[in-house]
């Protein structure tokens, strides 16, 4: 079994073809993830619930796939190489190389994508306001008969600050020191805060985002908010709600 693997192009068709194989599977994950999240412009969410959730089964399967035979192609050519077996012309002269290098470029384009698409480097965001979210919560609350929420002037203070933290990327961090700094408890009166956010193309897909992922489901919907604020711009959204003590 040796001697035939040191004296044929076996090893070298095997580490040929899987690496084809490892370019096709991370181009149909690349894919996946960009279907999945319209090109950046939704936050992932591929939990239970989820209008994403669908393309969970297909994420994975073409993750794993894609390891496996980049795993495979690895291992072909490290054979080859430690057995010295015979090199093998592959068709049009694309060979394991320049389709592993295929695969990287595809991979690094997709992060270089998400990277300017996550900071505002890419112009997919829509052209919408924060009175227009505000105003599209407020009608979604009242479609399933909860209250809507009135303006909180204490809930706007800084909240380009919140929304800046979300065009950047970080989305939810950095919220209870937003809140201790701007005094939104200890000055304002709120008794319980919390926020939403999302990149969102339109304002209806952004109600539909919020109302079709779980967690913030159940923030858009909850019932006891009495006031709530919005900032909106170049399709990322923030919004805020709060509890009057």
């Amino acid at each position: 079994m040796i001697n035939k693997l040191k004296t044929t192009t076996f090893l070298a068709k095997v580490t040929t073809f899987s690496s084809y194989l490892w370019l096709l599977f991370t181009g149909a994950f690349v894919y996946v993830i960009f279907a999945s999240t319209k090109m950046f412009t939704l936050d992932p969410s591929y939990g239970p619930g989820s209008p994403q959730n669908v393309w969970l089964l297909p994420m994975l399967t073409t993750l794993f796939l894609g390891c496996a035979f980049l795993g495979l192609t690895f291992l072909g050519g490290i054979l080859r190489k430690v057995l010295k077996a015979p090199k093998w012309n592959a068709p049009l002269g694309f060979g394991a190389g320049k389709a592993g290098f295929g695969a990287f470029l595809v991979l690094g384009a997709m992060f270089l994508y998400m990277v300017a698409a996550l900071r505002g480097g890419v112009g997919f965001g829509g052209e919408y306001s924060g009175q227009e979210i505000f105003d599209a919560v407020n009608a979604h609350r009242v479609s399933i008969g909860v209250k809507p929420v009135t303006l909180g002037q204490g809930l706007c203070d800084n909240l380009v600050e919140r929304w800046r933290y979300a065009k950047d990327g970080k989305f939810h961090e950095g919220f209870e020191d937003w809140v201790k700094n701007e005094g939104i408890q200890t000055e304002y009166g709120y008794g319980l805060v919390g926020e939403i956010l999302v990149t969102s193309p339109t304002v209806q897909n952004a109600i539909y985002w919020w109302s079709t992922s779980p967690g913030h489901k159940d923030t858009l919907e909850r019932p006891d908010w009495d006031e709530g604020c919005a900032y909106a711009a170049e399709g990322t959204t923030v919004m805020t709600f709060g509890i009057k003590k």
